[in-house]
């Protein structure tokens, strides 16, 4: 019987830990995401927070968004090598990047504990980013939680040419051709303005 009252106790302490943390992360800045589903009028989109990363693998070469993603589509992807709907979508993202490499970054933003576990799931799929994909550690999770506040692995946000979040995807619940189009709008709508 007491070994029971110990893991109820272990159970409990963990609760009170885990609200106590998402109750006190203070967000860097509060963001208001565009509707999934809806176009928002452009005076009601958000600019990107400035963040920069290091791209995995080359500590010499970073990327300030989105000071250094103007002009360009920018995918930024929130996901980590344990989450398998994150490892489900890779390839589509890969794809839908290699259809758009004049045109759009793709940032690929690892939640994984350590750099080691990046490592591996490239090693174990074979995959070397290419100029246009960047894929970098989110050490502690100051990008993903604190400035996104992106608690749900995996989330996708799209990003237009002026650095304005237009669209959001929570999960692996979109299609190659959905985000295609959302593409080709945006390239379209900057070939006009």
């Amino acid at each position: 019987m007491r070994p029971n009252f110990i893991i109820l106790g272990v159970v409990i302490l963990a609760a009170i830990g885990s609200a106590y943390y998402f109750q006190n992360a203070s967000p860097q800045k509060m963001i208001n995401y565009a509707p999934v589903e809806s176009e928002v009028p452009k005076h009601k989109q958000q600019l990107t927070p400035q963040f920069t990363i290091k791209r995995f693998g080359d500590e010499q070469r970073t990327l300030s968004v989105p000071r250094d993603t103007a002009g360009k589509v920018v995918v930024l992807n929130f996901w980590a090598s344990w989450c398998a709907p994150c490892v489900a979508e890779f390839p589509l993202l890969m794809e839908i990047s290699d259809i758009y490499a004049d045109d759009l970054i793709f940032i690929g933003l690892s939640s994984d504990l350590t750099e080691a576990a990046i490592d591996k799931f490239f090693n174990n799929i074979d995959y070397s980013p290419t100029e246009h994909e960047w894929i970098a550690f989110d050490e502690g999770g100051n990008i993903t939680r604190n400035i996104f506040q992106s608690l749900m692995l995996p989330e996708t946000l799209l990003i237009d040419q002026g650095g304005y979040i237009v669209k959001k995807f929570v999960g692996a619940d979109w299609t190659k051709e959905e985000m295609v189009a959302d593409i080709d709008t945006l390239l379209a709508k900057n070939a006009t303005d």
